[in-house]
């Protein structure tokens, strides 16, 4: 008699805390991910905020890209690559070739 009450008893706090978890797991990792996304903008030195919402994700991205686009017409070059790498192309830099035959 102590067997069956103690696996009833068992089964019974089993699925509690298995229905508990499906409960509170989708808050906790949505926490857990705006704490990781605030520390990887604290030290990527980022000063936008992201907060979460129901709607589209997108939609800040592309406010943020339409007032870019009414700075005038400027255009800024971060990298200029070296001439050496525009002079190297085609076989020069592949390797080498091996034929093959096709199996049908």
């Amino acid at each position: 008699m102590e067997l069956l009450k103690f696996v009833a008893i068992f089964f019974i706090v089993f699925y509690g805390v298995k229905y508990l978890f499906r409960l509170l797991m989708p808050f906790a990792v949505r926490k857990l991910t705006e704490r990781l996304m605030q520390k990887a903008q604290q030290s990527a030195g980022g000063s936008r905020q992201y907060q979460y919402t129901t709607g589209n994700p997108f939609d800040q991205f592309k406010q943020q890209s339409q007032s870019r686009r009414s700075d005038g017409g400027e255009v800024r070059v971060d990298y200029v690559p070296e001439e050496e790498a525009k002079q190297r192309k085609g076989t020069q830099t592949a390797g080498e070739f091996i034929d093959f035959e096709e199996i049908k």
